[in-house]
């Protein structure tokens, strides 16, 4: 019976976990924020997979919605630069480089933007050492109320360890059942 129910949560917890962490390629997330007046900031996440290696990329802010655009924070093995937005010659980005490849990190850039949409995404190309684009696409927006996936971790555990915990406490209440003649004695 032990080793059932044992077998039966070791499932459970490995079709959670790979729900939650789902294999996937590189990824490159943004999150939003307003700072004071039409100020703000975009956190930029980039995640690579197992074995994934790419020298550089651009990510791309709209003449018609950024500009002043300004790096905050970047890793130190990124070679990372902007160019700013510009009504004649287009687009601003954010390029970083690295000849030995990427890691993954977090950099952050401050813009002032120019419209009241919210900001969804950004448009993102990899490229390799010879700079030919190798993937491209769309970062994907994460509001700041998702929790990591180390959190919900670490909550299932812990449910599972209470679920246990009752479980094994149910069984000793079965097997040394409460004598009710001592009780009312």
């Amino acid at each position: 019976m032990r080793q059932s129910l044992f077998k039966k949560i070791s499932l459970l917890c490995t079709l959670l976990f790979c729900m939650i962490n789902p294999a996937k390629a590189a990824l490159i997330t943004t999150e939003f924020s307003n700072l004071v007046g039409n100020e703000g900031t975009v956190d930029i996440n980039l995640s690579l997979s197992n074995g994934e290696t790419f020298n550089g990329f651009s990510l791309y802010f709209s003449e018609n919605l950024f500009s002043n655009l300004t790096i905050i924070s970047a890793p130190t093995e990124w070679d990372s630069v902007v160019f700013q937005p510009d009504s004649l010659l287009g687009a601003g980005l954010f390029d970083s480089y690295n000849a030995a490849g990427l890691s993954t990190g977090f950099a952050r850039i401050s813009f002032t933007y120019l419209s009241n949409l919210p900001f969804q995404s950004l448009a993102y190309y990899f490229y390799d050492v010879d700079f030919n684009v190798v993937e491209s696409g769309t970062s994907t927006n994460v509001p700041a109320s998702v929790p990591e996936s180390s959190s919900l971790i670490l909550l299932m555990l812990g449910l599972i360890a209470v679920a246990l915990r009752a479980h094994s406490s149910n069984k000793k209440l079965i097997a040394h059942p409460i004598n009710t003649q001592q009780v009312a004695a």
